[in-house]
């Protein structure tokens, strides 16, 4: 019996399709964490010694595409109006927006994320990344001018007539406000002229933390004199109206949050370094309130609801080593961020352990190495929609009680959230299957601050 032409090329055709499907696993399966990996990353989530194989160069180079798809969709999808935005689709496909979504923290995402592009233009240098830089600055601008009070950083402003916003703002501040139909109750119009915009008020410290943590990265890695003077503007601006409301967050309305040493101690750092003739007079206070900090600073433990709140001292850190220059006192505040790194090393917390090796070129450290190459490897692939999780019936995972794990989990086995860096490694299980698409900061922003630690590798062509 012959076969017919038709037949053959199916034939073929199958063959190659199945080549392709075999080559693409095979990928995969190299760009994983190696059998060696895992072990040393859950050896580690327990407290032991490790050993921490490297990164091959295929995991470098899917690394690094990862990142940039991950950044690529953020830019595509996560900035409807140039501000950071969790996105609540009507489906899968991205046809439409039911929802804006996690707006009320929109700064300090967005100070994030300006931390990973100024971080990724030290490396690169490329005209793009220098342009996205500039648009961040132009909406943080906004930020301080929108209410009306410069300076004070609202928390979000966009399109009164954007329906995916309108379902946010119109419930945001526990629900509308009776006398000002169509808005929450810490919503409100724009002042002129922005009346075409609503802004979100009640800014908290994560709100301002946000943008000094991204403002900070770029002066410290600014591509050039405009984006340095960009953001010392900004600095400045948001430096007179904390020193004029006597350093509270006030939005105008009756909306106010107080300081804490540790919060003011990083702005101040800041205030000074863009211009220490006109903000020196912060000085003794400062060095004050460092001194003080080194004997309370404490962190949260991974079985705490308000882990995210590790995350403000991490990158409030962050800017006090960055800035620094007093050797003195810089090495007193590198101490401090290493106590904070060693509390924090059974976390599996790559975001934190980047933090600590840019500021201190700790980078051959293979605790350091497993985090911020180990965590990112396993990653999954974009785009990250919320997914359920339940680990309650796994045999192999060991719980603490009810609701936590006993040691951290891997990345691909937590619950998906905004930023996995600021929540509990431990969180048994959790979410839903919905068509909401959370940012990926978590992916790229470790990632360039990895690269710029010389704890990830450049890919290899």
């Amino acid at each position: 019996m012959t076969t017919s032409n038709p037949d053959r090329l199916r034939a073929v055709l199958s063959g190659v399709l199945f080549c392709v499907a075999a080559s693409v696993q095979a990928a995969a399966q190299e760009s994983a964490l190696s059998q060696d990996q895992e072990k040393a990353l859950r050896s580690l989530a327990r407290g032991e010694t490790i050993d921490w194989p490297g990164m091959t160069q295929v995991q470098s180079k899917a690394l690094y595409e990862r990142a940039e798809r991950y950044l690529d969709f953020y830019q595509k999808y996560h900035l409807p109006h140039g501000l950071n935005a969790d996105i609540w689709w009507h489906d899968y496909e991205r046809t439409s927006v039911y929802r804006l979504e996690g707006v009320g923290d929109s700064a300090a995402w967005t100070g994030h994320y300006l931390a990973a592009l100024a971080l990724k233009c030290s490396i690169t240098k490329d005209a793009k990344t220098r342009a996205d830089i500039l648009a961040v600055l132009d909406k943080i601008d906004l930020l301080l001018v929108v209410s009306g009070r410069e300076g004070y950083i609202a928390r979000y402003a966009g399109p009164a007539n954007d329906e995916g916003y309108r379902q946010y703002y119109s419930q945001y501040g526990k629900g509308e406000d009776p006398e000002r139909p169509g808005l929450g109750k810490r919503a409100f119009k724009g002042v002129e002229p922005y009346t075409d915009l609503v802004w979100l008020g009640d800014s908290s410290r994560d709100t301002y933390d946000g943008i000094n943590f991204g403002l900070a990265t770029a002066l410290v890695y600014a591509p050039d004199d405009e984006v340095s003077g960009r953001v010392k503007r900004i600095v400045e601006r948001v430096a007179d109206r904390l020193i004029a409301d006597s350093w509270s967050i006030q939005d105008g309305k009756g909306n106010t949050t107080r300081a804490t040493p540790t919060f003011k101690a990083a702005w101040m750092r800041t205030i000074m370094t863009v211009n220490p003739e006109k903000y020196g007079h912060l000085e003794q206070e400062y060095r004050e309130i460092c001194e003080a900090m080194s004997q309370r600073t404490s962190l949260k433990s991974p079985f705490q609801s308000e882990y995210f709140a590790n995350n403000l001292l991490f990158i409030r850190y962050s800017v006090l080593c960055a800035l620094e220059k007093d050797a003195a006192l810089k090495e007193s505040l590198l101490e401090t961020l290493t106590q904070l790194f060693q509390s924090t090393r059974t976390h599996l917390n790559p975001h934190f352990a980047a933090i600590y090796a840019q500021a201190t070129a700790d980078n051959k450290n293979v605790e350091v190495q497993a985090q911020v190459q180990g965590l990112l490897i396993d990653f999954p692939e974009p785009p990250k929609f919320f997914r359920a999780v339940d680990h309650r019936k796994n045999a192999s995972i060991e719980m603490h009680d009810d609701e936590l794990t006993k040691y951290a989990l891997l990345t691909r086995e937590r619950v998906p959230s905004d930023f996995y860096w600021q929540r509990t490694p431990c969180l048994s299980h959790g979410s839903a299957d919905l068509s909401y698409e959370l940012p990926g900061i978590d992916v790229f922003l470790p990632y360039w601050m990895g690269r710029a630690a010389g704890v990830i590798p450049a890919p290899v062509n």
